[in-house]
C-alpha cells in the first residue's frame, strides 16, 4: 500500500538543511546570546538614568516668563526681603572670634621653665640680673628663696598646672584690643584647635595689653592662688608678669569670624509668605529672579509631595511607563544591531558601543539636572551628535544613522522634551551621516561642524516659526508681547543648537585618538599618516631592504586602484600594501628583490630551510608591527597576503631531489604540497583579497621579458583563476564581478608601469678641429 506521507531519506536531508540555515539565518533570542545580555545592561542603566531627578521647572532664572505663571498648589516661603535683612543683621553684630596664639604659650612655658636657672646665681632680688629683673618685676625675697630650694620634680609639676589654666586668661594685643571696643556683640567668642567651641567671653573681661589696673592685678591673682599651682609668694610675681612682660595670649581670626557669620545667618529665617493655590507667581513678560525661581521649585514639589499622598500608584506608574519606553527602544536596537552588525553579538565592541550610549545619556540628563535647562539644545543635542559621529566612524552610515536616532528619541524622552526636539535633532544627525563617509583631513569634522550647525540653526527656526503659525491659526489672534517672547526664545535655542553642531566637531577632532582605541578602528587620517614614507617602519625598509621597499611602492599604487575599482577601501590597501613585506627586514638577502646579482644563498641550502626563511617573513612582520604599535587594521594584510598559497619554486625544488634520491619520476616523489604552503589564514576581507593578487602579479609581471598589455592581461588572469581554483576566496566576499574589475584595473595600471620606451638615438661622433 501507497504510503504518501513517509519522505524519502533525500528529501528529510533537504528539509534538515533548509531548517538549519533558516535558523542561522534568523537567530531567536536565545541563540543570540550576548547580544541579549548586553542589551539586558543597558535596559537597567538607561532606566536608572530616566529616574535620575532633573529639574522639572522648565524656566530659569533671568528668563522672561512666556505667560503667567501659577502655582499648582498652596504653599508657604520665606520673604525673602526680611530674610535678608535679618541676616545682615546677624552678619553685622557676630562678635569678635580669638584663637590662641600657639607660639606665645610656649615662649611663656619657656621662660617659666627657665626662671630658676635664671636666678640661681642671684643672691638676693637687688642682684638679679637687668633682663630678668625687668621680666619679673615683682620678684620678691620669698619667691627667690623658694626658686633656690624647688625641686625640678616639683617645678615641672607646677609650671604644668600653670600652663593648663594659662588658656583661660584672655590677654590680647593691641590690635585686638582696639577692635573690641567697637564692635557691637559684647560676646567674643572663642576657637580652639580651628573650630569654634561654645566658649565664650563677656567683652568686659577681655585682658588688654601692658594692663596696670589694680584690680586686673587682683583678679589674676586670686585666680592663680586659687588654682594652687604655685605657693603664695610667687602669686604676686606671676600676676605681674602676665599683666606687663607676657605676650599677648589671644588674636582675633577675621576669617573665621566671617564664617560663622556666614553660618548663623544662612540658618536663618523671617516670616512666611503664603501663596495659594492658583496665585500668579511670576506674570507674563516678567523676569524671572532667583527668587520667583525658587518659589516655582518649591511648588512644584509640594505640588509634587500632594500626589504622592493622594495618588500612592502614581510614581509607580509614571516609572513603569519609563521603563516600559526604554524597554522598547532597547528591544528596537538590540534586534535591529543583531541583524546589520552580527559581530557586535559576541561582545567586544558591543560594550564599547553601550558604553558610548549610556555616556551620551547620562551627559545629556545631567547637564539638565544641575541646572542647565535652558541651554537643553546645547547639552541635549551635542552628546546625540557626538555618538552619531563615532558610529560613523567606528561603523557605518546606515548603522549610525538608525543606533543615533534611537539615541535622540531616548534623550528626547530623558530629558522631557517635545517632537520639535527630536526632530531638531535629526537635521542634525543626518548631516553627520551623510557627510562623514570618510575623513582624510582634519579639517573634514570642523566642515561639517559648521554645517551641521546651520542645518540645526535652520530646524528651530522653521519648526519654531511653524508653531508660531500653528498658534496664531489657533488661537485666532496673538499679543505682540507673546510674538516677541517666542522670536526671542527661537533666537536662544537656534544659537545654543548651532553651538552643538560646530562644538562637537573641534570635540571629536580632539578624543579621536581615544576613540580608535575604544573600538579598535582606524581612521582615514592615520592611514594616511602611516602612507607617510617617513615613518619609522618604512623608512628602515628602503635603507635595509630598497628592492621590498620599492615592490611594496608599487604593490601599494595597484591596490589602490583595484580597490577603488570595485567600491572597496582603496587607501586602506595602499596602507596595507606599504607594510605587507616589512617581515623581510629580518632577513633582506634572502629574497629576490633585495639580490644584486650576487650567488644565491638559497643554492646553498636545503629547499626546507629555504622554506622556513619564506614563510617566516609572515611572523617575523606580525612581530614587527605589534613592536611599532601598528594599528590592528593593518596586521591582517601581514598576516593573510600569502594566504595558504603553494610556495611553488622550493616546493618543485623538494619534489625534484626527492624523485632524485629515490630514483623515481619527478610525478611520483613523495612530497606532500601541504608542507610548503603558507600557514594563512586565507583573506578575510576583500581588501586583503586585493593585496594578495596585486602581491603576486606585480612579480610575475616584473619577470615577463616583454610586458605587452596582452601578455599582462593574460598573466594576471591566469593568476586569479589560479587563486580562485586553489580556494584562497573563500572566506571573504570577494564576487566574480569583482574578480573581474580587478583585472581590469591592474592590467591598465601595470601596462602604464611597464611600458615600453622608444629607444634613444646614439649620439653622433664629434670631429675635431683640424
Amino acid at each position: 500500500m501507497w504510503s504518501f506521507g513517509k519522505l524519502s531519506p533525500r528529501r528529510q536531508a533537504v528539509r534538515a538543511d533548509a531548517a538549519e540555515i533558516q535558523s542561522t539565518q534568523q537567530p531567536s533570542v536565545w541563540r543570540m546570546g550576548p547580544a541579549t545580555i548586553i542589551g539586558g545592561i543597558f535596559f537597567l542603566l538607561a532606566s536608572a538614568i530616566f529616574f535620575y531627578p532633573g529639574d522639572r521647572v522648565p524656566y530659569q532664572a533671568n528668563q522672561m516668563a512666556p505667560m503667567d505663571l501659577r502655582s499648582p498648589v498652596a504653599f508657604t516661603v520665606d520673604d525673602p526681603q526680611e530674610t535678608q535683612r535679618v541676616r545682615d543683621y546677624i552678619k553685622a553684630n557676630t562678635g569678635m572670634v580669638l584663637v590662641p596664639d600657639v607660639a606665645a604659650l610656649d615662649r611663656i612655658q619657656s621662660q617659666l621653665l627657665n626662671l630658676p636657672q635664671d636666678v640661681r646665681n642671684a643672691p638676693s632680688v637687688d642682684r638679679l640680673p637687668p633682663e630678668v629683673a625687668a621680666r619679673w618685676p615683682r620678684l620678691t625675697p620669698a619667691g627667690l628663696s623658694w626658686l633656690h630650694s624647688v625641686s625640678p620634680p616639683v617645678y615641672l609639676s607646677e609650671v604644668r598646672t600653670f600652663m593648663n589654666w594659662l588658656p583661660n586668661l584672655p590677654l590680647v594685643d593691641q590690635a585686638t584690643a582696639a577692635k573690641l571696643s567697637t564692635q557691637q556683640s559684647e560676646l567674643v567668642h572663642v576657637a580652639r584647635a580651628g573650630t569654634l567651641d561654645h566658649d565664650y567671653w563677656n567683652r568686659r573681661e577681655i585682658i588688654p595689653p601692658q594692663s596696670r589696673d589694680a584690680t586686673r592685678h587682683t583678679q589674676v591673682r586670686e585666680q592663680i592662688v586659687k588654682l594652687g599651682a604655685f605657693p603664695l609668694e610667687m602669686a604676686d610675681t606671676l600676676a605681674e608678669y602676665l599683666l606687663q612682660a607676657a605676650p599677648p595670649l589671644y588674636h582675633a581670626d577675621a576669617k573665621l569670624q566671617e564664617k560663622m557669620a556666614i553660618s548663623s545667618a544662612a540658618g536663618m529665617h523671617a516670616n512666611s509668605v503664603e501663596i495659594l493655590a492658583n496665585q500668579t507667581i511670576v506674570k507674563q513678560g516678567q523676569v524671572i529672579t532667583p527668587e520667583l525661581r525658587e518659589r516655582m521649585v518649591l511648588a512644584q514639589r509640594r505640588y509634587e509631595e500632594r500626589v504622592a499622598q493622594e495618588h500612592p500608584w502614581t510614581w509607580l506608574l509614571a516609572h513603569l511607563g519609563q521603563m516600559v519606553v526604554v524597554l522598547l527602544v532597547t528591544l528596537v536596537g538590540v534586534l535591529y544591531v543583531t541583524q546589520m552588525n552580527p559581530a557586535l553579538n559576541s561582545a567586544g565592541r558591543g560594550w564599547s558601543l553601550i558604553g558610548l550610549l549610556l555616556v551620551t545619556l547620562f551627559i545629556a540628563k545631567g547637564s539638565v539636572s544641575i541646572g542647565l535647562s535652558n541651554a537643553t539644545y546645547l547639552v541635549g543635542i551635542a552628546p546625540v551628535l557626538l555618538t552619531t559621529i563615532i558610529l560613523v566612524i567606528a561603523f557605518n552610515q546606515r548603522f549610525a544613522l538608525v543606533v543615533s536616532l534611537l539615541q535622540a528619541l531616548l534623550v528626547t524622552l530623558a530629558l522631557g522634551q517635545s517632537a520639535e526636539f527630536f526632530l531638531t535633532a535629526m537635521a542634525g544627525i543626518t548631516v553627520f551621516t551623510f557627510g562623514l563617509k570618510e575623513i582624510r583631513t582634519r579639517s573634514k569634522l570642523i566642515e561639517m561642524g559648521v554645517f551641521a550647525g546651520a542645518a540645526l540653526f535652520a530646524s528651530v527656526w522653521a519648526i519654531g516659526m511653524g508653531r508660531l503659525a500653528e498658534s496664531a491659526w489657533s488661537i485666532g489672534s496673538l499679543a505682540y508681547t507673546d510674538v516677541s517672547l517666542h522670536l526671542e526664545s527661537l533666537a536662544h535655542a537656534s544659537l545654543w543648537a548651532a553651538g552643538a553642531g560646530i562644538g562637537v566637531g573641534f570635540v571629536t577632532l580632539g578624543i579621536l585618538p581615544f576613540i580608535e582605541r575604544m573600538f579598535k578602528i582606524t581612521t582615514a587620517m592615520t592611514l594616511l599618516e602611516l602612507c607617510d614614507l617617513n615613518q619609522p617602519l618604512l623608512k628602515r625598509l628602503s635603507q635595509e631592504a630598497p628592492g621590498t621597499f620599492n615592490h611594496a611602492l608599487v604593490v601599494g599604487t595597484l591596490a589602490e586602484a583595484a580597490g577603488n575599482a570595485i567600491g572597496g577601501d582603496g587607501l586602506l590597501c595602499r596602507v596595507g600594501a606599504y607594510y605587507h613585506d616589512i617581515g623581510k627586514l629580518s632577513k633582506p638577502q634572502y629574497f629576490g628583490e633585495n639580490q644584486s646579482g650576487g650567488p644565491n644563498r638559497h643554492d646553498k641550502l636545503s629547499p626546507a630551510m629555504s622554506l622556513l626563511i619564506i614563510v617566516g617573513h609572515v611572523k617575523d612582520g606580525m612581530e614587527l608591527a605589534r613592536e611599532y604599535h601598528l594599528p590592528w587594521i593593518v596586521h591582517q594584510f601581514i598576516g593573510q597576503h600569502h594566504g595558504t598559497t603553494l610556495v611553488e619554486y622550493f616546493y618543485h625544488a623538494a619534489r625534484q631531489r626527492q624523485a632524485k634520491a629515490e630514483g623515481v619520476e619527478l610525478e611520483d616523489a613523495s612530497v606532500s604540497d601541504s608542507e610548503f604552503r603558507y600557514p594563512g589564514p586565507k583573506p578575510q576581507t576583500r581588501e586583503a583579497a586585493i593585496l594578495m593578487i596585486c602581491d603576486g602579479a606585480e612579480s610575475i609581471v616584473r619577470s615577463l621579458p616583454e610586458p605587452t598589455p596582452g601578455r599582462i592581461e593574460a598573466v594576471i588572469h591566469k593568476l586569479v583563476m589560479k587563486r580562485l581554483m586553489d580556494n584562497q576566496f573563500a572566506e571573504c566576499d570577494l564576487t566574480l564581478r569583482d574578480l573581474g574589475l580587478i583585472e581590469q584595473s591592474l592590467a591598465y595600471t601595470l601596462a602604464g608601469v611597464y611600458h615600453g620606451r622608444v629607444a634613444y638615438p646614439k649620439p653622433l661622433a664629434i670631429s675635431q678641429p683640424a
